[in-house]
């Protein structure tokens, strides 16, 4: 039964937007995917505000509230499977990857089990300061999420000590995951590929057929993210519609400020790395000569696991022991990645803790709010930034953990292409920092490779 009656008005308003709709399906195959979520933006603004400057907030108009309402169904059916794709995303990724660490590893390093933990703990507080950056940023730049999805989530009383409580709490993992409870979900994840990494040892055959079962789960989940990720088009659209009819124009500059602010955290996230490499010995001039073309790579490609061969070599090339290139290299890909795990959770979070609270500045004035958040962040990191949407499904599980609308998420899908860029070069550094930190603090780090080679060929 729809709130608002029929009108003639409402219908030809329908028409446009179903006409709006199937232009987005036709120019989906004649260009490539960032283009056309460029384009569905674009075509939701424009018709959106062309709506609210003839009729007004469409919210207030009989006449556009009937047709949007009946478009609304095309935008909450992307947010529930946003929603849909968190619960096994959560287990299945999550279990993956940790059952990655470790299993490539290779002989030929010193002290090989050290740099395994010194290497993923690097990549872990690494996206913990990330997520520190994009919260003071988002903070200092004022954004907000009322101003885009023009909702704001009910104030919660959740504690940090509650919420460490809460990770145990799993009675029953049916109701975990009826009730969307990530992070007993998280705990459960990692106990039981805890259980399938001892069996690989003490019962070899069951844990190899529970891996495989494991990897056809992955595969099924992975279709479903690219399934729901192929759909984005659609889902911005209708998003970006309805921010358009209802959202004051001033707030429409909102989108353009969250992208430099992304770009403001990641850049000082980067000068960190670089910082960070310093200390272990490698001047900037070094790093960057070996490391310029994976980074590039990264920014092209938009994809860390496309880059991981050219990463690893970099890594070799900077002198860092060629097994501890390889797993750091191919940990970077699952675990706490500064750019998609870490920067841009933080700031979405951020976003509805200023709208809930009115005070941009909230987390800051609450440590133990800051502290959970931080913690959070970095937890969903595991196992998540490696997937195809990486951001967005860190962004979906952090959201799961903190009980916020994922609609936030679906509008700045619109603008991902614009930033993905510069956080798969992010991600992509923190996994060379990783091997390079796993390196000198085991004594692997060895000298520059082929240094004379670059010197002959300048001579040349």
């Amino acid at each position: 039964m729809f709130t608002y009656a029929f009108t003639w008005l409402g219908l030809v308003i329908l028409i446009v937007i179903a006409g709006c709709y199937f232009g987005l399906h036709v120019i989906g195959k004649k260009v490539g995917f960032g283009m056309w979520m460029l384009i569905a933006l674009a075509i939701g603004l424009v018709v959106g505000a062309a709506i609210q400057l003839i009729f007004g907030t469409s919210a207030k108009s009989g006449d556009t509230a009937f047709a949007f309402e009946i478009a609304n169904i095309a935008k909450d059916a992307y947010t529930n499977l946003l929603q849909l794709m968190v619960m096994p995303l959560v287990m299945v990724a999550i279990m993956t990857g940790i059952l990655k660490v470790g299993a490539g590893e290779s002989g030929g390093a010193k002290n090989t089990g050290k740099a395994v933990g010194i290497a993923i703990a690097t990549l872990l507080v690494t996206c913990a300061i990330s997520a520190l950056i994009s919260i003071l940023t988002t903070s200092f730049f004022g954004l907000s999420s009322a101003n885009l999805v023009g909702s704001q989530p009910s104030k919660s009383n959740t504690t940090l000590t509650a919420t460490l409580a809460s990770i145990f709490a799993t009675k029953n993992i049916f109701a975990a995951l009826s009730a969307n409870s990530v992070l007993p979900l998280i705990f459960l994840a990692c106990v039981f590929a805890y259980i399938i990494r001892t069996m690989r040892t003490e019962s070899p055959e069951a844990g190899a057929k529970i891996e495989a079962a494991l990897d056809v789960a992955y595969e099924f989940v992975m279709g479903l993210v690219d399934v729901v990720i192929g759909l984005a088009p659609y889902g911005v659209f209708a998003h970006i519609l309805n921010f358009g009819a209802n959202t004051a124009f001033e707030n429409y500059l909102d989108l353009g400020v969250f992208v430099i602010a992304s770009y403001v955290a990641m850049i000082v996230m980067f000068a960190l790395h670089i910082l960070f490499v310093f200390l272990c010995g490698i001047g900037p001039r070094r790093f960057f000569k070996n490391a310029s073309k994976a980074l590039m790579l990264g920014f092209t490609t938009r994809s860390s696991m496309a880059t991981l061969p050219v990463s690893i070599e970099s890594m070799r090339n900077i002198g860092v022991e060629d097994s501890i290139a390889s797993f750091a290299g191919t940990f970077g890909t699952c675990i706490g990645q500064n750019g998609c795990g870490g920067v841009y959770p933080a700031m979405l979070a951020t976003m509805v803790y200023t709208a809930t609270y009115g005070d941009n500045f909230y987390l800051i004035k609450h440590p133990d709010q800051l502290i959970l958040l931080i913690i959070i962040v970095t937890l969903c990191s595991l196992g998540i930034a490696g997937v195809g949407g990486g951001a967005t499904m860190a962004g979906l599980m952090v959201f799961g953990v903190l009980g916020f609308d994922v609609s936030l998420i679906a509008v700045l899908f619109s603008v991902e292409a614009l930033i993905d860029m510069g956080r798969t070069a992010l991600n992509v550094s923190d996994g060379m920092v990783a091997g390079i930190v796993a390196a000198r603090f085991t004594g692997n780090m060895g000298p520059e490779k082929h240094a004379g080679h670059h010197e002959e060929a300048a001579a040349q």
